[in-house]
């Protein structure tokens, strides 16, 4: 079947997936693309892949598109890990469950590549998290605003959206056996108490797996209306505790390597009373050397961010926050991540550290 769908070809602002210097970014190791490119790259393709899922027709041009936007994600999660995941689970999208999915894609990709994935594998992790879903969008946003006791049909729609995903699939050329699998068993258990087959242990794909912990951890640090999001060490300590015996043990273990307790995207509180957002990985349990603080002490989105040293007391950490409910004013995350950028890059790393 011919297809119209042309990535290069697809018209997109300056910094989108169209943008040459960004196609290419991954082969030329001294081009480094900046921090707005980049933010805008990943608001493109979140609201390219919104308009894609809700509107799903079985077409080939809809699964060139997912089979593209995985590329993307896999080489923006290798060269830009911290951008991608401090900004992945706050992209602006109209679905909260296809924002979840873009979400869950980047998380996966993280478990993936720490666990040495081949490069296939690790793209039928993230195409099947883009498309878990497919079948269901419209239910799960349902379901993320309302905290009302799920009806007999919403639980039978929830137990069967695996199936009814892959038969979207199935209709839609371009998707290979491996992907289909991976949707259709996300919801498994190691324990054998998962659905819709309650297949266990290594029955189920390796794709699936990591699947299911970086859905359950994204579940856990969004919030919902039933509860407020976990911190992401608690949210962790929760897999590893009440889901334990259903999760991959090795799949867990390389996403708590990987993810750390402070992941960036963490908001902290310092010791200034600022709220603070961290930018970069930790190592194991180890706390974030350098925050860049975006709002004061009185709760205001500070116009110009200010990158602050945790190891001067001043600036101590303090622990995990959040945004209070009622902050409409949304931090510049350009600033946010220029300001990274430029202090690892332009200057000296403590330069421009208060």
């Amino acid at each position: 079947m011919e297809s119209s769908y042309s990535p290069a070809a697809s018209p997109t602002p300056s910094g989108g997936p169209g943008d040459p210097a960004l196609r290419v970014s991954s082969s030329h190791p001294d081009y480094q693309p900046s921090a707005s490119s980049l933010l805008r790259q990943l608001e493109h393709l979140g609201k390219r892949f919104d308009q894609i899922m809700a509107g799903w027709r079985c077409e080939l041009d809809d699964v060139l598109f997912v089979r593209d936007l995985a590329l993307k994600i896999v080489d923006l999660v290798s060269t830009h890990p911290e951008i991608c995941l401090g900004m992945a689970g706050r992209l602006d999208l109209r679905s909260p469950a296809i924002a979840h999915d873009f979400h869950v894609a980047v998380v996966a990709t993280l478990a993936a590549q720490a666990m040495d994935l081949s490069h296939k594998e690790q793209l039928t992790v993230v195409r099947a998290a883009l498309a878990m879903n497919l079948s269901s969008f419209q239910l799960h946003d349902t379901l993320a605003h309302t905290s009302a006791t799920l009806t007999l049909a919403q639980r039978i729609n929830i137990a069967r959206h695996p199936l009814l995903a892959v038969e979207l699939l199935s209709h839609s050329p371009g998707v290979d056996l491996q992907w289909m699998d991976a949707v259709e068993q996300h919801h498994e258990a190691m324990d054998g108490t998962g659905y819709p087959f309650g297949l266990s242990g290594k029955d189920i794909c390796v794709e699936a797996r990591v699947i299911k912990a970086a859905d359950l951890w994204c579940a856990l640090v969004t919030p919902r209306p039933t509860r407020t999001a976990r911190y992401p060490h608690h949210a962790m300590q929760e897999l590893q505790s009440r889901e334990r015996m259903r999760l991959d043990t090795m799949v867990l273990a390389a996403l708590r390597r990987r993810l750390g307790n402070y992941p960036p995207g963490t908001l902290v509180r310092l010791a200034s009373r600022e709220t603070a957002v961290v930018t970069g990985f930790a190592t194991g349990n180890a706390a974030p050397r350098h925050v860049v603080a975006i709002l004061n002490g009185a709760g205001e989105v500070m116009p110009f961010p200010k990158l602050r040293d945790t190891g001067k007391t001043a600036f101590a950490l303090r622990g995990y926050t959040t945004v209070p409910q009622y902050q409409t004013q949304k931090p510049d995350w350009e600033k946010v991540w220029s300001l990274v950028q430029s202090s690892l890059v332009a200057v000296p790393k403590d330069a421009r550290v208060s």
